[in-house]
């Protein structure tokens, strides 16, 4: 007999572990399952600093008592809100002390299997158990979703990964390698590669590289003309992260748009980590690539038209991610099709409803529907204070007293978007 639940979560990094820091002060019966900061720790190099600044990497507990900065406090470590770079080391730290903290419950199994049971869900996980929810709740992150361009895919495994594959970059040394891409993964890669004495090139269609600008105290003009918020800068961008909800209503292919902004883009201390010090082709199409001996071969192209060939030990796919409710591999073949797509990612309600009743999503999954602040640390905020309050209300429990119908902004959010 499968074990009952009201909620389960599966995912266990910052929009999991604000969700269910929520749930739990709400009372409510769930579940959390997977291995917290599991893509932190695995899927992004050791040495990588967040594009984000310290005050927009927060996980968020309903009283917004266990911050980043309180955190680094309680440690004697440095922190400043804006002018200092997060380091990874030290942010995957604050969500595991965070878990620890809020959700110790966490259960570091896998799921394996998703299937609609009657008005409610089968969850099945790699050990055997079988868990039925009245609600599931999907917060995977974008792991399962890792892109390659066509023109990469047809070389072999043992030649070919996915900047998403790395974790330590030791298995590196010693080979002449390219990564292939422009945004953030792509120069972390690049530099760090460098830093550690690998021969390394990046190779990109961009005509350029840009980098986001470095940190540092804004003028009052600038605060009135573009305010500073948890993803960018500017009035836009601020409606975009305190307001997710807005960005839903809009008609579909300005959600879209808006969802691919602000597209590649390398992180602002990286970028003297990088420029001068790795060779770069950039405005280079790679319009092919096979093996020649035991050497990988890419064939490029420029805008002019000029072709070149380029020879590497091993090629990284620093391409970026496409979602795709197909590719949670978990779905029953079902429960696909009841699921309403926008772009390929599931089409969700103002609650972060699928068009299968009692299934939802947050995170990277959802940013077709609320823009770009779901794919950032800082957008965990949002969900987590909308579906308390929403499933407290399902359940015919009490909801937390401050998560109202759309969420007010909690103070340590408030003080990110005005600054």
């Amino acid at each position: 007999m499968a074990k009952v639940v009201d909620v389960a979560i599966i995912g266990a990094g910052p929009y999991g572990l604000s969700l269910a820091a929520h749930l739990s002060a709400c009372g409510i019966d769930f579940r959390v399952f997977g291995v917290p900061m599991e893509s932190w720790k695995t899927g992004m190099p050791p040495g990588m600093i967040l594009k984000s600044t310290p005050s927009a990497s927060n996980l968020y507990d309903p009283s917004g008592f266990f911050t980043l900065r309180r955190f680094c406090a309680d440690r004697e470590a440095p922190y400043h809100d804006i002018l200092m770079g997060l380091p990874l080391d030290s942010f995957v730290s604050y969500g595991e002390a965070f878990q620890r903290r809020y959700v110790p419950s966490v259960e570091r199994k896998k799921l394996t299997s998703l299937s609609q049971s009657g008005d409610g869900y089968i969850a099945e996980f790699d050990d055997g158990e079988s868990v039925e929810a009245r609600y599931v709740v999907v917060a995977v992150g974008l792991h399962p979703f890792k892109h390659t361009t066509q023109a990469l895919k047809a070389l072999p495994e043992g030649v070919r990964s996915h900047s998403s594959d790395y974790g330590s970059l030791d298995g590196l040394r010693g080979k002449q390698v390219a990564v292939v891409g422009a945004g953030a993964s792509a120069s972390d890669l690049a530099g760090l590669l460098h830093e550690q004495g690998t021969e390394v090139s990046l190779v990109t269609a961009s005509p350029e590289l840009r980098f986001a600008s470095l940190p540092r105290l804004a003028t009052l003009r600038e605060r009135v003309l573009a305010p500073a918020n948890g993803i960018g800068r500017g009035w836009g961008y601020k409606a975009c992260a305190e307001a997710p909800w807005l960005t839903r209503i809009l008609p579909t292919h300005y959600r879209l748009r808006l969802a691919a902004e602000p597209g590649p883009l390398g992180g602002a201390f990286m970028k003297d980590r990088v420029i001068g010090k790795v060779p770069l082709f950039v405005g280079h199409t790679v319009t092919g690539a096979d093996v020649h001996g035991d050497r990988v071969r890419l064939m490029t192209a420029t805008r002019d038209g000029a072709a070149k060939s380029m020879e590497f030990d091993h090629v990284i796919a620093a391409t970026g991610y496409q979602v795709d409710v197909d590719r949670f591999s978990f779905l029953d073949s079902n429960l696909k099709t009841r699921i309403r797509r926008l772009g390929g990612a599931p089409d969700l309600s103002l609650n972060y409803e699928s068009s299968a009743p009692g299934l939802y999503f947050i995170g990277p999954a959802s940013a077709n529907s609320f823009g770009p602040v779901a794919r950032s640390v800082f957008g965990a905020y949002h969900p987590a204070r909308r579906l308390a309050h929403v499933l407290s209300l399902q359940l015919g429990q009490r909801p937390a007293e401050s998560s109202d119908v759309l969420g007010a902004m909690s103070a340590a959010v408030r003080k990110t978007v005005l600054r």
